[in-house]
């Protein structure tokens, strides 16, 4: 018996037994457009009343009960005694108020290891307060925290901000009130200040490398950079010293202009010297600032630079939620079993929206076949979530939370209309380059072309870019006008497009994982290797920011298709990440430089620079990307516990 479970256990993965949740939109039936207004308006009220509930008075008793008791039925019961208001609304309040505060309590712990991490490197500090920004910082605790890198820079942003808004409060010396307000003046400093900084980053720099056996490109690249400051320091200094002693609205932005600036000025128009200039202005930066900035931080008191929870919240925005097994505003059919039961035999229950002195309304509630399917694999229904619709529709949304196993909503089905048409041929390390929605949003080193109904959803996506730049121009040439009737309906129709451009990009999103492990199974793939996911859009314009924007480089995307292809094989595909660096630029075949000139229309195709040969770019990145040494990723980021359900 034991030797029959070890050997099933070589040839298939282990099952997750956690349960999770998911949430999925369903349909709400009303019997006439008048009576979905009235239900709309009733759950707008709710809402309402649902909003007035959380006061800063109560946030604040709030924090306090979270921090002696975290549980959730303990902390809605305790707010709603300290409180002194418990009506049956309070349910949802209560529980979106345990929500935010348990989000502004792990925010606090975030700042808290942002400021330890900070103490640790006076560098990034200095950098830190002068731009709100560090790139060293975003990487290494994005690693460590295994979070994107977009929410470290929110953090880094934000809690800057807040410092600048408690030092005003606390009304601190002049120094700190003014020289040191995020985006605003800095301390003056001559010429000779800068050349003494440009020598120092240069010294420091080649000190710290020189104790390293060998150098990385990036390093290399890095320290070419700031030689080439150190030669032309005579054209940089004096530009650099007027940024420093001038006002800035943004100094992370503007010290990206003025590094392409310098960079025509020495005659390097292609080189990007922003991380040598900025690394320049922290060494001229940092006696003055290490004086009193490790000082200031000391004493902060992190709770000061995390907002209280709904401090911003637009008014009566919170859906509503139904918790089960409790009596409630807006009544349903039994308790969670009862549901479940029911949806998995008819598709449909019905919600109840009483209103003291008036006539209950009912609605049907209509469920997906997929979500009946994932019910019928063992899921349970575990809350109903309303909230009120808006113009011109007034249809209020409603979701519905599901609780099981991964198995639970486990579909093979999109999975297996993808596998007819694939080659067979085995590759056993397969890597994957990442670009633009379109034809070659995906790239593979063995050659294997998007599906049809990708390309239809990515076409729409395109048609839609189209449809909203004319909108937006016909919506500022109303105003121009003082149309405000015209105004409003452009409006309204933007608002739709947006929504349905974010549906398509969701949809893309929910399929192109099904594709990827199509492709590992069909090719009996071991290895996934794909670029490291650090695509940054801030300060980017135009094709660049759509192209980026539009890139599916979201890192659950190719988890989720390792974790099912896993599933089928019945083995554990690695993902491995390499450095992105020149994967798009060198041949792969003979090691030339790949000719991709700026201006020159789509890089889908470039000559080669050594042998002539006009190269695939995006295929020559998979076979580059795939040729590399890859970093392997933990195997624990897919399936998540807590996830909007895609699957």
């Amino acid at each position: 018996m034991g030797t029959q479970a070890a050997s099933t256990s070589k040839t298939s993965p282990p099952i997750n037994l956690d349960k999770v949740m998911r949430s999925y939109q369903v349909a709400l039936k009303c019997v006439s457009p008048s009576q979905r207004e009235e239900i709309n308006r009733r759950v707008r009220r709710l809402e309402e009343r649902q909003h007035d509930l959380l006061g800063q008075d109560v946030v604040k008793k709030a924090l306090d009960l979270y921090r002696s008791n975290p549980k959730e039925r303990f902390f809605v019961r305790q707010v709603g005694k300290a409180v002194g208001k418990n009506p049956n609304i309070a349910e949802s309040a209560y529980h979106w108020l345990q929500i935010a505060v348990k989000g502004k309590i792990d925010k606090e712990q975030k700042v808290q290891g942002l400021l330890n991490f900070l103490h640790k490197n006076p560098q990034q500090l200095v950098e830190w307060m002068v731009f709100g920004r560090s790139p060293y910082t975003e990487s290494s605790l994005g690693k460590y925290w295994r979070l994107q890198r977009r929410y470290i820079i929110n953090l880094l942003t934000s809690s800057r901000m807040q410092l600048d808004s408690y030092n005003k409060k606390k009304q601190r010396n002049y120094y700190f009130s003014n020289a040191l307000v995020f985006n605003g003046a800095l301390p003056t400093y001559k010429q000779h200040d800068v050349v003494q900084a440009i020598d120092d980053a240069l010294a420091y720099h080649t000190t710290t490398f020189s104790q390293l056996p060998t150098l990385t490109r990036n390093q290399q690249a890095f320290m070419n950079k700031l030689q080439l400051l150190k030669k032309e320091q005579q054209v940089v200094a004096p530009f650099l010293t007027s940024w420093i002693n001038s006002f800035q609205p943004s100094r992370w932005k503007s010290l990206k202009k003025l590094a392409k600036e310098l960079a025509k000025l020495i005659g390097k128009p292609t080189r990007k010297l922003f991380s040598a200039v900025r690394q320049v202005v922290v060494f001229t930066l940092f006696d003055q600032f290490m004086q009193s900035v490790p000082q200031l931080l000391q004493g902060l008191p992190v709770a000061r630079l995390v907002p209280p929870p709904f401090k911003r919240k637009k008014h009566g925005r919170l859906p509503i939620k139904l918790l089960m097994k409790k009596e409630y505003v807006i009544t349903r059919e039994g308790n969670a079993k009862d549901l479940t039961r029911q949806v998995k035999n008819h598709g449909t229950t019905t919600l109840g929206f009483p209103q003291m002195g008036k006539k209950k309304l009912t609605a049907q509630v209509l469920f997906p076949p997929k979500v009946r399917e994932y019910l019928k694999n063992g899921a349970e229904i575990k809350v109903f979530q309303i909230s009120s619709g808006s113009a011109p529709s007034f249809k209020p949304p409603v979701d519905v939370v599901l609780e099981g196993t991964h198995d639970c909503f486990h579909s093979h089905k999109l999975l297996h209309t993808y596998l007819p048409k694939i080659p067979k041929k085995r590759k056993q390390v397969i890597g994957v380059d990442i670009n633009r929605l379109g034809e070659f949003m995906v790239a593979f080193n063995p050659p294997v072309s998007v599906p049809k109904d990708l390309m239809k959803l990515a076409e729409r996506y395109k048609h839609l870019e189209k449809v909203l730049e004319e909108l937006n121009l016909g919506f500022l040439r109303k105003r121009k006008e003082y149309d405000i009737l015209g105004s409003c309906k452009l409006k309204g129709e933007l608002n739709r497009v947006y929504r349905r451009r974010s549906r398509l990009l969701r949809e893309i999103t929910r399929r192109l994982p099904h594709f990827l492990a199509a492709v590992m199974i069909k090719k009996r793939c071991r290895t996934l290797k794909i670029e490291e996911l650090t695509t940054d859009p801030t300060g980017a314009k135009g094709a660049l920011a759509k192209a980026i924007y539009t890139m599916p480089d979201n890192l659950y995307i190719y988890k989720k298709a390792v974790w099912l292809a896993s599933l089928e094989l019945g083995y554990d595909i690695c993902l491995e990440t390499v450095n992105p660096y020149h994967t798009s630029s060198i041949h792969h075949t003979c090691g030339g430089a790949i000719l991709r000139q700026p201006g020159s229309g789509p890089y889908d195709f470039a000559p080669c620079g050594k042998c002539g040969q006009v190269v695939n770019t995006h295929n020559n990145a998979a076979h580059n990307i795939a040729s590399l040494q890859g970093t392997l990723l933990p195997s624990d980021l897919f399936p998540s516990t807590h996830v909007r359900g895609t699957i």
